[in-house]
């Protein structure tokens, strides 16, 4: 049987991300300029390169339009090993924004703090 396990938490270093040391950082290459577009990194000790987007050097996965609305929301970061992580401006936003383990792990991000944690677990009869 399954379960589902949630905790509401407003501190940011339970979270997760493996990006959340980036939250409100900007990224520039190796000319100093600001990232846009799509890259392929590798983040300390993973063995897989990670999809990461960014838009004005910030993680951002969004489309935006002329006048600056979201028209699309995709993952700021895509891992190899089933997870994602939607970020808008530079922090993770939406619910989930930060899904691990093919969505076994999730968490709810609005305006830059962590709102909520919840991991689906099996629950095994040991007898």
């Amino acid at each position: 049987m399954n379960t589902i396990n949630s905790i509401k938490t407003n501190d940011n270093s339970q979270s997760c991300s493996r990006a959340k040391q980036f939250i409100g950082v900007p990224i520039v290459d190796k000319e100093n300029k600001l990232l846009n577009g799509q890259y392929k990194f590798k983040f300390e000790n993973e063995e897989e390169e990670t999809i990461c987007r960014f838009v004005n050097g910030l993680l951002d996965g969004n489309i935006y339009d002329k006048d600056k609305k979201i028209i699309e929301r995709r993952p700021a970061l895509e891992y190899s090993f089933g997870g994602t992580e939607y970020w808008t401006a530079g922090s993770p936003d939406g619910f989930p924004a930060v899904s691990q383990n093919f969505g076994y792990y999730e968490e709810d991000w609005e305006n830059g703090t962590i709102q909520e944690i919840r991991t689906e677990y099996e629950l095994v009869d040991t007898e």
